[in-house]
């Protein structure tokens, strides 16, 4: 989610820094399943300095649902996301913006843009945090990367 929330404040639709490969890998369930790590109640800050709040599930074995949060009470949501498995193809939605899984392992899932200024991966650093990195490439085709370190808020149930 945190990935998503830094496109609106790029403000402008830049390059992406990754392409899709040509022959994107697919991923058995249970594969898709690995990215539990993720499932959970989350805090990081904002590149603007702001707390959010994000929660992470999976309503049912082929979802995995990001709902953002105004604050720790994690009581109305006022944002979401989805990574959906279906036929081998993983694929995060946000919005108007897809992206496809190119990695996913137990510690990592990476994801290039299908219609999206932007790359991003979560990578669990231990049982209580994950990074969220997003690359892009900017106006003059520099490479840039933007990390935002999550730490667990609430142990999942």
């Amino acid at each position: 989610m945190i990935a998503r929330y830094l496109l609106l404040l790029m403000g402008v639709v830049l390059p992406a820094w990754a392409a899709t490969p040509a022959s994107p890998p697919t991923f058995t369930l249970e594969e898709f399943a690995q990215l539990k790590f993720l499932v959970g109640r989350w805090q990081g800050k904002a590149p603007d300095g702001s707390t959010f709040h994000e929660e992470y599930d999976f309503p049912d074995s082929h979802t995995l649902r990001s709902r953002r949060f105004p604050d720790a009470s994690f009581t109305m949501s006022n944002d979401s996301s989805t990574v959906t498995w279906r036929e081998g193809v993983v694929k995060s939605h946000w919005g108007k913006y897809s992206w496809r899984a190119i990695e996913i392992t137990a510690d990592r899932a990476s994801f290039a843009p299908e219609n999206a200024p932007s790359s991003f991966s979560w990578r669990r650093v231990s049982a209580d945090a994950v990074e969220v990195t997003q690359r892009w490439k900017d106006e003059a085709g520099k490479e840039q990367t933007y990390t935002v370190p999550l730490k667990r808020a609430v142990s999942p149930q």
